[in-house]
């Protein structure tokens, strides 16, 4: 899952929230306050810089002047589920696995079939290497771009 996170431009980083507290009397009233933190406060993938001031533009009390968006920015986090990466590796390194396998098996037999049956033996084996290699290669790319 892919999410957006407001953090500060200035060292050190630290993850930002701005919220509004309004007052018990006026739900109009209230004051403006940024908290920081060690933990972001997700949000969507689509949330960009524009978008914030515009909506913060728009709310019944505009942020006030000490609080400006410039100083801070929207990074983007990926977040995986606990112990899927792991487990989503290890069956992508299966293809590959396979393939050592198999060309070490080609590699080590004799390259002369000796009879119709060895020919087809061998032709089986390269069919099926052929087709590993494909599998290889989805799994290095999905690999390549899983961090």
């Amino acid at each position: 899952m892919k999410f957006k996170a407001l953090q500060t431009k200035r060292e050190p980083k630290e993850f930002v929230e701005i919220c509004f507290h309004r007052s018990d009397v006026d739900p109009n009233e209230g004051v403006w306050v940024v908290y920081t933190c060690g933990l972001p406060n997700p949000q969507p993938v689509t949330a960009d810089h524009e978008l914030m001031k515009t909506y913060y533009s728009q709310q019944s009390v505009p942020l006030p002047e000490e609080i400006n968006l410039d100083d801070y920015e929207l990074i983007e986090f990926e977040m995986y589920e606990v112990n899927t990466v792991g487990a989503d590796i290890r069956n992508k390194l299966t293809p590959p696995k396979n393939l050592v396998d198999m060309l070490e098996v080609f590699f080590t037999e004799p390259f002369e079939p000796r009879s119709n049956l060895d020919k087809m033996k061998q032709n089986d084996l390269i069919r099926l290497i052929k087709k590993e290699m494909l599998q290889t290669k989805e799994s290095v790319k999905y690999l390549a771009d899983l961090l």
